[in-house]
């Protein structure tokens, strides 16, 4: 006499489901058996029945080195094994022997974890219609990248060696793309995110000039000298004719603080007392002979970037 050790028959006498068998279909070779029978509540020889049933080989589901350069458009496997030796992609050794050694084999998940990452590597119009052309058109649409040439309007600059410069400082995050060859050192490849997030937050001075002048604050500072950071104006009001000390950036010359004084004080009713300060206002950006000017709130001058 026999007892029953669950509450449930044994899983081998439930027959396949399609379910399951597509399952086996997609995961068989990737992972191992075992894998798939814990997941699929049935032992290691129900799993090898379902695979023989569907007329399966473990290399079905995997990429060898040439079949990969052959689905993404690559002319050899030299390229794909390039980016293995790198640590781009990743792999495993395979079923099957090449002399004393296994092949490396490639399954389709990571391949895709690599597209996703590095999708420049790629040209999508060179790729059979395939899934993998899929996954690095999405990518292109999600998240396109750029050259330092293509980067460079989007950057407000107009030569690509300012946007070498930017990623070689670490200002702008970039990656290399290999040359031919497999060799390293080729051009910058960068994407969009990495221009949002540059243009977000942006490390650049606003001029050299300001650049100039506030290293040179700080160097006075260091040696214990002084810097004028004000000067005092005696400005007679047009509307009043009320004599007035105005107080305004170093940089602003006469003129220049008589004229916001009365475009602040003087515009409609006087609003000064004896004394006042002349305020910063938001920084303007204009457009003069087809060069960028930047007029800065702090000292009412344009200056050139």
């Amino acid at each position: 006499m026999t007892t029953k050790t669950a509450n449930k028959p044994a899983r081998s006498k439930y027959k396949w489901t399609s379910e399951e068998l597509e399952y086996v279909h997609d995961h068989y070779g990737v992972v191992s058996d075992k894998t798939i029978a814990r997941n699929l509540e049935r032992s290691v020889y129900g799993v090898a029945w379902g695979a023989r049933k569907l007329r399966l080989r473990r290399k079905d589901n995997l990429y060898t080195a040439t079949e990969l350069a052959r689905v993404l458009g690559i002319a050899g496997s030299k390229t794909v094994i390039g980016w293995v030796r790198r640590g781009w992609l990743k792999c495993r050794k395979g079923p099957l022997k090449v002399g004393l050694n296994r092949s490396l084999v490639f399954c389709e998940i990571t391949v895709t974890k690599f597209l996703r990452q590095r999708p420049w590597l790629v040209n999508p119009r060179t790729m059979p219609a395939h899934y993998l052309r899929f996954v690095v058109r999405r990518e292109w649409e999600r998240d396109p990248w750029y050259t330092c040439q293509q980067a460079a309007p989007l950057l407000g600059v107009k030569a690509d060696t300012t946007v070498q410069e930017y990623c070689s400082r670490g200002w702008l995050s970039a990656e290399k793309s290999p040359q031919r060859g497999g060799r390293s050192g080729g051009p910058w490849v960068i994407r969009l995110s990495a221009i949002r997030a540059f243009l977000a937050n942006d490390p650049r001075p606003r001029s050299k000039h300001k650049a100039f002048s506030e290293a040179r604050r700080k160097f006075l500072l260091e040696v214990g000298r002084s810097s004028m950071l004000a000067i005092t104006w005696i400005v007679k009001c047009p509307r009043c004719g009320q004599q007035v000390r105005v107080t305004a950036p170093p940089r602003l010359r006469g003129a220049q603080a008589r004229e916001r004084f009365m475009e602040l004080y003087v515009n409609g009713n006087c609003t000064h007392g004896g004394a006042c300060l002349l305020e910063t206002y938001p920084v303007v950006e204009i457009r003069k002979g087809g060069k960028s000017h930047v007029r800065e709130g702090d000292t009412g001058t344009v200056q050139d970037n």
